[in-house]
This record gives structure tokens, C-alpha cells and sequence, in this order.
């Protein structure tokens, strides 16, 4: 039975398309009908081409401005951390002179105390 309702149903499928084929090719009606389509399919193509080519233009406008603004972004954060380097730099080296003064006041004063020293020691 299965076999049947396939066959059947296989044979009106190819009697619709058969029906269908010879109205569009074999009357002069199906023959503007198919030409009608045919220009309304290249015309859809055609402003599907025309859109694909704005939008492209669009996407490539977008990217290009996001590409700009991420190298601004990136080159405002290596000057951000070339000031940070350029400040800690300067701050060491004010620490580092800080205890320099500091060694050096120290080392002056050692020396004068051991100089104190040796003064009281001769003059006991």
C-alpha cells in the first residue's frame, strides 16, 4: 500500500511540475510570466549587490574608526605609562639622595664624634 500512495504521489508531483513547465515555456502567458520573474530575480540580485556594497562601505567606515580610537586609547596608555616610569624614576631618585644626605650627615657626625674622642682621650 505504501508503495502505491509513493507511486501516486510521485506521479502528480511530475504531472504539477510537467503542467507547470509546459505553462511557463509553452504558452505565450507563462512566457511573459517567466520573464516577469526572471527580471524581478535580477532585480532583487541587483539591490542585493547594491546593499551588500553600502553596508560593506558601512562595516569598513565603522572598523576603521574603531581601529583609530584603539590606537589613540593605546598610545594615551603608554604615555600614561611612560609618565608613571618617568615619575617613579624621579621619586627614587629623590629617595635616593634623601639617604645619601642622610649617610653622608651620619658618616660627618660619626667622624666627629670620633674625633671628640680622641681630643678628650689626649687631654686625659
Amino acid at each position: 500500500m505504501e508503495n502505491k500512495n509513493g507511486l501516486i504521489t510521485f506521479a502528480l508531483l511530475g504531472l504539477a511540475v510537467g503542467t507547470a513547465a509546459y505553462y511557463l515555456l509553452g504558452t505565450e502567458d507563462g512566457k511573459k510570466q517567466l520573464d516577469r520573474a526572471n527580471e524581478g530575480v535580477k532585480s532583487l540580485t541587483k539591490s542585493i549587490k547594491d546593499i551588500s556594497k553600502k553596508e560593506a562601505k558601512r562595516a569598513e567606515k565603522y572598523a576603521k574608526k574603531a581601529k583609530n580610537e584603539f590606537d589613540h586609547f593605546a598610545t594615551k596608555a603608554k604615555k600614561a605609562g611612560e609618565d608613571f616610569v618617568d615619575t617613579a624614576s624621579e621619586k627614587a631618585g629623590q629617595w635616593a639622595n634623601k639617604a645619601s644626605d642622610a649617610v653622608n650627615k651620619a658618616h660627618k657626625e660619626a667622624d666627629d664624634i670620633a674625633a671628640k674622642a680622641k681630643s678628650e682621650i689626649k687631654n686625659a
